[in-house]
């Protein structure tokens, strides 16, 4: 019963939402099946749910004590409570979606004819949007629907109670329409990034123009004008957009949900992204700040807890712009935010890093032995980091041997992306040839030493696909004594 999806699921809830789950299958409302109450009873009792505890023939014997193991029954109560499980997650999302649930009843009392239960509905709702901090399209959709249903009133009572409510109906339909048309839009274009794929955009360009001309209207409405905004950072290489857009995220991101929250921000790092491949360094400051803003807002947390990618872009970026009291801070601190499954290995990768940052390389060293590598990203992160290590202290047996075991890790590991794997293969031949050039540099005339410098670094920035193409040039810049990127 282990493998159930019963429990897979129950793994996954808080303390909080096994009470309220409990709660809602000893309700007699949703539920009169007594055998599904003793069934969830026992889970939660198990202080271990492993295949000891969870034997069928063990939870049947709980369940039905004076009877014969039979498979199918047990099947029957597991698969009922399965039903609540699905239940009650749509009954806790109706929950969530206090305006939709007054909108229904404002509907259903028109319906009814409950004259007095519809305008006491209706002024709590009028309240309930003007005190709204969340400003998302479906706010505006909502505002449509209950604009609509005031202007039904009306023309069933042949009489106005105030204003034009199917004008302003219209008015917030447009709202929503058009923010939604560009939120689809923006997230169709992120796709076409990374598939490649052409997809129709219809409307599209009369949207834009329209919007252009109505500036002074939509750019008081954030659900339309972050997305056009986003549009235009997307489709245009001037940067003004997304610097306007930065502004607007710092001042308006609390009109939108947690996840839309996260989504507009992601569309922010993804534009810092790609300049940053494109060799405009000043970016990877940008990219700091933005996280840096994610951690003050909460919407870098998903569930409470710090999804351990961005706990290592947020390091790395730190390190890299010297910004070493505050990583320090932020390691320490952020840890305990982690999702407890990834966090040891988080934390003491990143710890490394850090001391490799301070040039504390065998500190860095021993932490990465510690790193287990259960996951491909930290098995590729380690093997980098041990690479830098080894070269930046000239421990050229130590690099040989990392460079070699890296290689076979490339070659041989099936589930990495191609595009990953020759990114790797390249850093470590470059590599290779940043140790080749300092071993001959005393061989070589200064003349002789720059121009091989210089021509390697023309093929490193030359070539699209190369990991820590910014660490190499770094090596270079010091090599070189010239400026790098």
């Amino acid at each position: 019963m282990l493998k159930s999806q019963v429990i897979q699921y129950l793994s996954h809830f808080s303390k909080s939402e096994l009470s309220d789950f409990r709660d809602f299958v000893y309700s007699p409302y949703f539920n009169k099946h007594e055998n599904t109450k003793a069934l969830l009873d026992f889970i939660l009792a198990l202080k271990d749910w492993n295949a000891e505890n969870l034997q069928k023939e063990k939870v049947f014997k709980i369940l039905f004590p004076n009877k014969k193991y039979q498979e199918q029954l047990l099947s029957n109560v597991l698969s009922y409570l399965l039903r609540l499980l699905r239940r009650f997650y749509m009954q806790k999302q109706i929950e969530k979606k206090e305006l939709d649930q007054q909108l229904d009843l404002l509907e259903i009392s028109l319906q009814k004819e409950q004259n007095k239960l519809f305008l006491q509905s209706a002024r709590k709702l009028e309240k309930k949007f003007q005190e709204s901090t969340i400003q998302d399209s479906n706010y505006f959709f909502q505002q449509h629907r209950y604009e609509q249903l005031l202007d039904d009133y009306d023309l069933k009572h042949g009489k106005r109670i105030s204003g034009d409510y199917l004008e302003k109906a219209l008015s917030h339909f447009d709202a929503f329409f058009i923010g939604e048309k560009l939120r689809m839009t923006c997230q169709m274009l992120a796709r076409k990034q990374v598939t490649g794929r052409d997809y129709s955009f219809s409307l599209l360009n009369e949207l834009i123009v329209f919007l252009e001309k109505r500036k002074a209207i939509f750019s008081k409405i954030p659900s339309v004008w972050v997305y056009f905004l986003i549009y235009k950072m997307m489709t245009q290489s001037d940067p003004k957009a997304y610097h306007q857009l930065k502004g607007q995220l710092k001042s308006q991101v609390t009109y939108f949900q947690h996840q839309e929250g996260r989504d507009l921000y992601t569309h922010a790092l993804n534009y810092c992204i790609g300049r940053l491949n494109f060799g405009e360094t000043e970016f990877r400051k940008e990219s700091f700040e933005l996280y840096q803003q994610m951690l003050e807002n909460g919407l870098l947390y998903v569930d409470e807890m710090l999804p351990h990618w961005d706990y290592t872009n947020i390091v790395a970026l730190g390190l890299e712009l010297q910004e070493y009291q505050w990583v320090s801070t932020f390691i320490k601190t952020a840890k305990d935010r982690l999702p407890k499954q990834e966090k040891e290995n988080t934390f003491t990768y990143n710890l490394a890093a850090f001391y490799y940052s301070q040039k504390a390389y065998e500190e860095a060293s021993t932490l990465l032995q510690k790193v287990e590598f259960t996951e491909m990203y930290y098995n590729l992160l380690t093997r980098i980091l041990l690479l830098r290590i080894h070269f930046d202290s000239q421990n050229w047996e130590a690099l040989e041997y990392t460079l070699e075991t890296f290689r076979i890790f490339l070659l041989r590991t099936q589930k990495l992306e191609e595009q990953r794997r020759k990114s790797g293969l390249n850093l470590i031949r470059f590599t290779k040839s940043l140790q080749k050039l300092l071993e001959q540099k005393s061989l070589l005339s200064n003349k002789d030493y720059n121009k091989k410098a210089s021509h390697l670094e023309s093929q490193i920035r030359g070539h699209k696909m190369v990991l820590n193409r910014s660490w190499l040039l770094a090596k270079l810049k010091e090599m070189l004594g010239t400026k790098g990127s």
